[in-house]
């Protein structure tokens, strides 16, 4: 198999120059070992892979598909081999990342956490802010965010690491003073924290793909999480947020989430960075690091290669 895999090599290296004297020069062996790899591999396949003449070389189909083949395999072989010298060297840099409140809290601050302890020569820098600030012409080099915003050309890219499940949430009170609802146009009486300020249509949409025919007053609005919760819990209204930033007031009955099994969602969340970061560039390896739970603790649900948060 070894022996195989060299002579496949070798007649891709042939394809891609389109010489035998090219390939022979850049792999430093003679163009009759070449030569010979090539007619053994087409001996061993029962096919031809190369028309030859004088005046020039081409692939037959068979050739082509193994080139393509071919350099898939390498493709992986150099991307495995990047991944162990990733681990062995430790990488040098700077990696600057937006985020919202949502993804600064576990998981994702036990994520930051491992990876600044296992890239200790990278200099971390995070900024939590839910407030959306676009990638174009800013200093940071990749946004955690519930949406693939940012992709306005193909200059940068969005990879799904997980989804995170939103509720709306209110204190008991306030819930006891404005009574049962049992439609998203029925809190319209109610009174919104936005925080983050993001318009109650796109609330609804995301809870149910409807479109609301009348809206909540924003009483408050706020582009921070912390901010709007102590506003909430001073009874001014309700908020619409990621049900694990609310777990502990809910369990301690300071906060209440409105009709739990029906108005609730899973919102993906991306990491957006430029398409052209090399593999080897810090933002590279933070999704890397990312996307591999048993790097950074585990213990959290992984449903098709993504966290699965509650």
């Amino acid at each position: 198999m070894i022996d195989q895999l060299r002579t496949i090599a070798i007649f891709q290296k042939v394809a891609e120059l389109g010489s035998f004297r090219g390939a022979a020069k850049s792999l430093k062996l003679s163009p009759s070992v070449v030569s010979h790899h090539i007619a053994q591999l087409e001996a061993q396949l029962g096919t031809p892979l190369l028309y030859r003449s004088t005046r020039r070389m081409s692939l037959t189909d068979a050739g082509g598909e193994l080139l393509s083949a071919s350099q898939r395999m390498s493709a992986a072989a150099q991307e495995g081999l990047a991944a162990v010298n990733r681990r062995v060297q430790q990488p040098v840099g700077k990696l600057s990342i937006t985020m919202n409140t949502s993804s600064a809290n576990s998981p994702f601050a036990d994520i930051y956490t491992g990876f600044a302890k296992a890239y200790p020569k990278i200099q971390l820098s995070l900024r939590v802010s839910d407030t959306y600030l676009p990638l174009e012409g800013s200093s940071f080099d990749l946004a955690i965010r519930g949406t693939s915003e940012g992709l306005d050309d193909s200059s940068y890219r969005a990879k799904k690491i997980c989804s995170i499940t939103f509720g709306i949430f209110t204190t008991p009170a306030y819930l006891a003073s404005h009574g049962p609802v049992t439609s998203f146009d029925s809190l319209a009486t109610w009174d919104r924290i936005a925080a983050p300020p993001v318009p109650w249509k796109t609330c609804v949409l995301m809870f149910d793909g409807s479109v609301p025919k009348a809206e909540p007053q924003n009483i408050m609005s706020c582009g921070n999480f912390e901010m709007g919760r102590q506003f909430m819990l001073k009874g001014l209204g309700f908020m619409t947020e990621a049900t694990g930033l609310f777990a502990d007031d809910v369990k301690a009955g300071r906060v209440v989430q409105v009709q739990p099994k029906k108005w609730q969602t899973d919102l993906p969340i991306y990491a957006v960075y430029p398409a052209n970061a090399p593999a080897d560039s810090p933002a590279k390896l933070f999704v890397e690091f990312m996307m591999d739970p048993d790097r950074w603790g585990g213990g959290w649900l992984v449903d098709d290669g993504h966290i699965v948060i509650g």
